[in-house]
C-alpha cells in the first residue's frame, strides 16, 4: 500500500508543474527557475490525468485515468475513475485512500522517505534544494517537446528520477515520466488544465459511505 501512496504523491508534484510559463530554451537552471516561479504563483489547479504504470518486476502495463485537484499549501485530491474507482487525499501530512470496490478507507501519515515531494507542494523546500536538473536527450516522437530530468539529491527515498515533457511556445508540461527504486516507471499525461480559478473547500473533505471499513496505517 505504501507503493501506491508514493505514486499518488508523485502525481501531486507533477500536477503542480502543469502549464508552466515560457522557460529559457538553453540550460536546465533557467528552466528550473521558471518552474519554481510558477509553483510559487500557483494557488490551485484542476485537470484530467492519465497514468500508465509499467512494473519493474512484471513488465505489465496498468493504465488509470481520472481527475486531480490541488490547493496550496499541501492539499491534493485524486479521483480515479477508470478502470477502478478510488479517491485519494493528502491534507498536510495526513493521507487517505478510499477503494470503492473494496468498501475500504485507509488512513495514514507520510513516512520520512515520502516527504520530499509533499514538502515541495507545501512550499517549505525549493526545487533546486531537492533536485539536480539536466536537459534530457530527446525521445523519438517528441516533436518540439523539451525534456527536463530531475534527480533527487537525497538517495534515501524511493524516487529515482522525474522527466518532465515541456512544449514551447507556452512551455506547458504535457506529460512526465517517474522512475522509482523498484524499477517501476509511471507516465502521466494531463489535459483540461484550470489554474488559479478557485476550488470548493469541500473537495478536500471526504466522508466514506456507510459500512466502509476504516484501516489506520
Amino acid at each position: 500500500m505504501r507503493t501506491a501512496t508514493c505514486r499518488i504523491l508523485l502525481a501531486a508534484l507533477l500536477g503542480l508543474l502543469l502549464s508552466a510559463p515560457r522557460a529559457a530554451e538553453t540550460g536546465a537552471p533557467e528552466v528550473l527557475a521558471k518552474l519554481q516561479a510558477w509553483i510559487d504563483g500557483t494557488r490551485d489547479l484542476a485537470c484530467k490525468f492519465e497514468q500508465v504504470l509499467v512494473s519493474g518486476a512484471f513488465g505489465a502495463d496498468l493504465t488509470e485515468s481520472g481527475r486531480l485537484w490541488v490547493s496550496r499549501p499541501g492539499r491534493i485530491r485524486w479521483d480515479y475513475l477508470d478502470p477502478e474507482k478510488k479517491t485519494a487525499l493528502l491534507v498536510g501530512d495526513r493521507t487517505l485512500l478510499y477503494l470503492a470496490d473494496d468498501r475500504q478507507m485507509i488512513q495514514g501519515k507520510l513516512e520520512p522517505d515520502q516527504a520530499a515531494l509533499p514538502e515541495l507542494l507545501a512550499g517549505r523546500r525549493r526545487l533546486a534544494e531537492v533536485f539536480e536538473a539536466a536537459i534530457a536527450p530527446r525521445a523519438k516522437g517528441d516533436g518540439e517537446e523539451v525534456r527536463l530530468r530531475l534527480v533527487p539529491r537525497s538517495k534515501s527515498g524511493g524516487l529515482t528520477e522525474v522527466i518532465l515533457l515541456v512544449r514551447p511556445p507556452e512551455y506547458a508540461i504535457e506529460g512526465a515520466e517517474v522512475l522509482d527504486g523498484m524499477g517501476n516507471r509511471t507516465s502521466y499525461r494531463f489535459a483540461s488544465v484550470r489554474r488559479n480559478r478557485g476550488l470548493d473547500e469541500a473537495l478536500f473533505r471526504f466522508e466514506p459511505p456507510p459500512g466502509t471499513q476504516v484501516v489506520e496505517q
